[in-house]
């Protein structure tokens, strides 16, 4: 143990009143601005990802099935279909609606005819796990 290191209460951290008058929080979240919470207000559209990759969506696109994020897009039954790979779920919520709303950005789904929507579907099970709309993205 170095020189002013001092003992912790544990492997896992210090003793509780190490941290008293300290500025420093040692959580991964603050109670008023969860992580969760921490982009509502943030303007976001598929061009700021698309803008990182030389302008181009599909660069993007192409990023995203590299991450196994995405497996394939077909048709089934006259409705498009998006399954979705193993990466899909270790996005959170805000990143897992812009990737829907990047896909649909470059293939124009829900404004390219009445009710246009596509289902977004689990490669594993093979069932559909949600959808996305002109109203955002609904999951199961």
């Amino acid at each position: 143990m170095g020189s002013g290191s001092g003992s912790k209460a544990t492997i896992w951290g210090w003793w509780p009143s190490h941290w008293i008058g300290l500025d420093f929080q040692p959580y991964i979240e603050h109670p008023t601005q969860t992580h969760a919470g921490q982009w509502n207000g943030e303007n976001w559209s598929p061009a700021d990802w698309a803008a990182q990759r030389g302008g181009s969506g599909m660069k993007v696109l192409s990023g995203f099935y590299k991450a196994d994020i995405l497996r394939k897009q077909f048709i089934d039954d006259d409705i498009p279909v998006l399954e979705v790979g193993p990466g899909f779920y270790m996005l959170g919520g805000h990143d897992k609606r812009r990737v829907m709303e990047m896909v649909d950005s470059e293939f124009q789904i829900t404004s390219g005819k009445l009710n246009g929507m596509f289902m977004i579907r689990d490669w594993k099970t093979k069932r559909d796990i949600g959808s996305y709309t002109a109203y955002g993205l609904q999951l199961q």
